[in-house]
């Protein structure tokens, strides 16, 4: 019974530190900074900010390397500036403009690369758009007519 027992341990003990293997490759960290730079860590140790020492890549965004960029908790992007354009659900970010993400990984705001029409609304290139986090649109420059 006492093999068993121990059996147990080491297998859950075996689980955690995959599992805080996994969540530590996808989370950004220091080595991603400037040297020299300020970086800012979160309570937990994940970094929160810092200049970028390169391009920084996170599920097909790319940040431009010698700009901040910002890191929930968890260690996803919570905003940047874009080293290429940007397309998410029919969106154009341009690229060298800002970008931002809610914690859920949903796109916050951005600039624009295109004129854009969304819900009647017809949003001006190079102008900053804004989202809810539940996706629908919070604002935009709109075109002059």
């Amino acid at each position: 019974m006492k093999i068993i027992d121990n059996l147990f341990s080491l297998s859950l003990a075996s689980a955690l530190i995959l599992i805080l293997v996994i969540f530590n490759v996808y989370a950004a960290d220091k080595s991603i900074c400037n040297s020299g730079a300020n970086v800012v860590l979160h309570q937990n140790g994940s970094l929160k900010s810092c200049q970028l020492k390169d391009n920084y890549n996170e599920n097909n965004i790319t940040c431009k390397n010698g700009a901040s960029a910002l890191f929930y908790e968890n260690g996803k992007l919570e905003s940047c500036q874009l080293k290429d354009d940007y397309d998410s659900n029919n969106i154009t970010c341009k690229n060298g403009g800002s970008i931002s993400f809610y914690s859920n990984g949903r796109l916050e705001s951005c600039v624009l690369s295109a004129e854009t029409t969304i819900a009647n609304s017809k949003c001006k290139a190079d102008g900053l758009i804004s989202f809810y986090s539940d996706g629908k649109l919070k604002s935009c420059m709109k075109q002059d007519n």
